[in-house]
């Protein structure tokens, strides 16, 4: 991530070819990459990780000499092009309509930076108390809760700030409670919603009791991110019955769903054997790589004839063409591997 910042402080938005490689193994990539655009969503996320880097590494100077120092001073000079450059945001219509090759990967474009500004003030103020991040904070805290997702990271300023606050010794200012009281007030009310009705649902599980829980990386940006803001409520209040239902949700991605799948490789009686990753694919290895989180029912999937089901949430197809259910993916896997961690965290606290 450091290699994509540039000398006056701001970040490009991906490094690409400019189609998708061919299903082979990473040493038989050949097309020329290029890093394109930079933008105000992608300086502020890399701002806000490095904040979070610097105080993850500070206290393991020995171990990695430097590094806490530099990630805080990338994440500060991030912030100022942001500040700077408010609202440059990628199209790659745009782009394509300039220049050449023509880029066909995914665009992930966002025009709304907001939410980036907000939690990377979050990550900035907590690692180093700087009041104009505060003032930041303040003038940009979202006015609703909303699972996070890549394009919408607003609930994960809140998150930071509730986690940071509730572990930190040093006195709370008015300020700083008046946020985490604002924040913990709406996450609280979301999950109070969200785990509304449940004991009254077929699987038992806040998640997939309507079309609209089905969509592209279900499984990720739905159900287990769902039960980490879930862990977050319990942590917060000690209230077990948002730690009940993260588990549900839990339950939900490992097979207690409609499908019968555990939609994570590698684990089950019954689960996915050719995800939409190339590794898998190309390695000569009859099964795939273990561990990943495939995307699960998507209402919308209609890249191929793969599906026999119409209903949301069957619609599923363990085949390596349905890269709209069936594909995997980093983030994907980080919101698996945060959901099982607060699984495992408060694994001592019973049903």
């Amino acid at each position: 991530m450091l290699t994509m910042q540039d000398e006056d402080g701001g970040v490009y938005h991906k490094l690409t070819t400019p189609e998708f490689e061919d299903f082979v193994m990473p040493s038989e990539c050949r097309k020329p990459r290029y890093v394109v655009k930079k933008t105000t969503c992608a300086t502020l996320d890399f701002a806000a990780t490095m904040a979070l880097a610097s105080r993850v590494f500070q206290p393991y100077e020995r171990q990695t000499p430097g590094f806490s120092e530099k990630a805080i001073n990338a994440a500060k000079k991030a912030y100022i092009w942001a500040l700077k450059n408010p609202k440059v945001y990628y199209s790659q219509k745009e782009l394509n309509n300039q220049y050449d090759p023509k880029i066909s990967t995914g665009e992930y474009g966002d025009n709304d930076s907001n939410d980036e500004f907000f939690w990377a003030a979050c990550e900035l103020y907590n690692s180093t108390q700087t009041n104009i991040y505060l003032l930041e904070i303040k003038s940009r805290k979202p006015k609703t809760f909303k699972a996070p997702v890549w394009g919408e990271v607003g609930s994960m300023g809140i998150m930071s700030w509730l986690t940071y606050w509730s572990n930190n010794p040093r006195p709370r200012t008015p300020e700083i409670t008046e946020i985490f009281d604002y924040g913990k007030q709406m996450l609280v009310k979301w999950a109070d919603e969200y785990i509304n009705g449940v004991d009254k649902t077929i699987y038992l599980s806040p998640f997939g009791n309507k079309k609209e829980d089905f969509h592209w990386a279900s499984m990720a940006e739905g159900a287990a991110t769902e039960a980490i803001i879930l862990a977050q409520a319990f942590n917060l209040t000690k209230e077990k019955k948002y730690l009940v239902n993260a588990r549900r949700n839990a339950d939900y991605i490992f097979g207690r769903n409609a499908t019968g799948y555990c939609f994570v490789t590698g684990f089950g009686d019954k689960s996915p054997m050719h995800p939409h990753h190339r590794i898998s694919a190309s390695d000569n290895v009859e099964k795939p790589v273990p561990g990943l989180l495939v995307g699960g029912p998507n209402a919308k999937a209609n890249e191929g004839d793969f599906y026999e089901s119409e209903q949301p949430d069957k619609r599923y197809a363990d085949n390596q063409g349905s890269f709209m259910t069936n594909e995997i993916a980093i983030n994907w896997n980080s919101a698996l591997v945060v959901m099982t961690a607060a699984l495992e965290t408060f694994k001592s606290h019973s049903y």
